[in-house]
């Protein structure tokens, strides 16, 4: 079996379903982190920007992190030569990678179980934790890809609320909500589920709160009304539209 890595939440490898020791140095899990997703050989003048901008020595502290790097993954995944480097995991899993390949072919086209298994992915945003100072290029390209991944992960949550059974949309578009706590289509997902599980308090607290919530950061709460009143639209409705065993109340 491949090496594992996983960059969606606190970055971590294991082999086999053991667990690796990362090195102590953010800078070499760093260096990993990067070159395993990069499609290409990155040239060694790009690595020293992202990671040892400030170096005396730029060149000689890379080959100190590579030879760290191939402690990890082994000699044989590292190619490199004088001007660029490259990591083959054409054996491995990569979390990110995984997500990665599935926007490119378009997350429409997703199954609602496949959907499901690329969402268990996500332990957190990408490489959360591994700050490190006075590194600007690495920082930027890290809060860049944290960008791109929790949109990634919202699509994926929006889509599954639309196509998974009514029974699981409540779970997934409160996470949807923790992503994205200012999406409209989120708060017009979770209040048409309370309705049709009839409750309405819950519902009306809700709009409260979020009104409260959108009026702070100086935005328009008027489409939290309208997703309210449509929702509510539906308790007029033949009751065979809603789940059996559901309390009816009026609003």
């Amino acid at each position: 079996m491949g090496l594992e890595l996983r960059m969606l939440g606190t970055f971590a490898i294991s082999q086999q379903g053991k667990e690796l020791e990362l090195p102590p140095s953010r800078k070499a899990r760093a260096l990993l982190a990067y070159l395993a997703l990069m499609p290409c050989a990155t040239p060694r003048s790009r690595l020293c920007e992202l990671l040892l901008d400030k170096a005396c020595d730029s060149r000689g502290e890379l080959r100190w992190y590579l030879s760290k790097v191939r402690g990890i993954v082994g000699g044989m995944r590292v190619s490199s030569d004088e001007d660029s480097v490259r990591i083959g995991l054409a054996d491995s899993f990569v979390d990110a990678l995984a997500i990665q390949r599935a926007a490119r072919k378009g997350l429409s086209a997703l199954s609602p179980e496949r959907t499901r298994e690329l969402l268990e992915l996500f332990g957190g945003d990408f490489l959360e934790g591994l700050e490190i100072d006075r590194c600007a290029g690495f920082s930027a390209w890290r809060l860049a890809q944290q960008r791109r991944f929790r949109a990634w992960r919202v699509a994926l949550l929006s889509r599954l609320v639309e196509r998974a059974p009514e029974a699981e949309s409540l779970e997934w578009v409160e996470k949807w909500l923790e992503l994205a706590p200012f999406d409209v289509r989120a708060h017009e997902h979770l209040m048409r589920a309370l309705v049709r599980r009839g409750r309405i308090y819950e519902g009306k607290e809700h709009l409260v709160v979020s009104r409260r919530l959108f009026h702070a950061q100086g935005l328009d709460c008027a489409p939290l009304g309208r997703a309210w009143h449509a929702a509510t639209a539906e308790i007029a409705a033949p009751r065979s539209r809603f789940p059996q065993g559901v309390q009816y109340m009026s609003a």
